[in-house]
């Protein structure tokens, strides 16, 4: 009986879980061009394909080559990047004590053969900040919600459940 009752979850728990990615049909390679921008954050979209790129090669799941040698590209695009005040305090006048930096890519899978996308969406991401004064706290808050951007991403396509 016990051993019947071992069967059955493994079975179960076997059929809940996959641990392929969500990249359909035989797509191996992937190319991975600068993202485009529309914001106003210079540079940000250079650095979020970079990290990118750095993710999936450290994954290993897809290998990253030129768009003429890829089974699929995907292009990006910065929607948005921007900073608006998170906490405050108030008293002869408001003072802004932390900063959301968040930012939005639009994300297309695209088959480079027959160039069907195979899905588009929005990844947003987004870090607090302390404002000290000076642009290193910030700096800060955009690498932590680069990361978290790229992970999701990451998760999206090759994520393991």
């Amino acid at each position: 009986m016990v051993k019947l009752l071992l069967i059955l979850a493994c079975s179960l728990l076997s059929s809940c879980y996959s641990f392929k990615g969500q990249v359909a049909g035989d797509v191996k390679t992937l190319a991975i061009p600068t993202f485009m921008n529309e914001s106003s954050e210079f540079g940000l979209s250079e650095t979020v394909t970079d990290q990118l790129i750095r993710g999936f090669q450290k994954d290993g799941t897809l290998r990253v080559v030129s768009e003429s040698n890829a089974d699929a590209i995907l292009v990006g695009t910065l929607t948005d990047a921007k900073d608006e005040p998170y906490t405050a305090r108030s008293g002869t006048e408001i003072t802004v004590d932390e900063y959301r930096f968040s930012m939005v890519c639009r994300i297309d899978l695209v088959i480079r053969e027959t160039g069907e996308v195979k899905w588009t969406q929005n990844f947003p991401a987004w870090s607090i900040y302390a404002y000290g004064g000076d642009l290193s706290n910030r700096e800060t808050a955009v690498t932590e919600a680069t990361t978290k951007l790229v992970e999701d991403l990451l998760n999206k396509i090759v994520g393991s459940w």
